[in-house]
């Protein structure tokens, strides 16, 4: 199983509208324009949403979904969002250590929709997620 980084454009899909459209347990496709990193999204596989902070102003985590199917044709992925993105879309997980994974992530061309993630990644996401929800409670 992989785990991919969906950067989100703040300017065509606002946090706002992420928040009041994507909740957990409901299907969901969105196309994917550039991607980066080897292979395609599978079933199983998660996805994690990212607002980076440029062209917008609430970045961060905002949740994250598991893939139903990918169609390579369209450029399109299926996912079901699942806990604890219902939470995290109104308190995005967004300081040092997010950006610097998410940059890790990115690398140094950080203009596109679908990143491939590394296992040390993925790691750091969820520490820092289960982190992020700790100082919330």
């Amino acid at each position: 199983m992989s785990t991919w980084l969906y950067q989100l454009n703040p300017t065509e899909w606002p946090p706002e509208t992420f928040r009041y459209e994507i909740w957990e347990r409901e299907r969901w496709h969105w196309g994917y324009g550039q991607k980066r990193g080897n292979g395609l999204p599978t079933v199983g596989d998660t996805i994690v949403f990212f607002y980076a902070p440029s062209g917008g102003t609430d970045p961060g985590i905002y949740g994250w979904a598991v893939v139903e199917r990918c169609d390579v044709k369209s450029q399109t992925l299926y996912f079901i969002p699942v806990t604890p993105t219902d939470h995290l879309k109104m308190d995005p997980w967004w300081n040092e250590q997010a950006k610097k994974v998410a940059d890790e992530v990115r690398g140094p061309m950080k203009q596109a929709t679908l990143f491939g993630m590394a296992d040390e990644s993925v790691a750091h996401i969820r520490e820092g997620i289960r982190n992020w929800l700790h100082l919330a409670a």
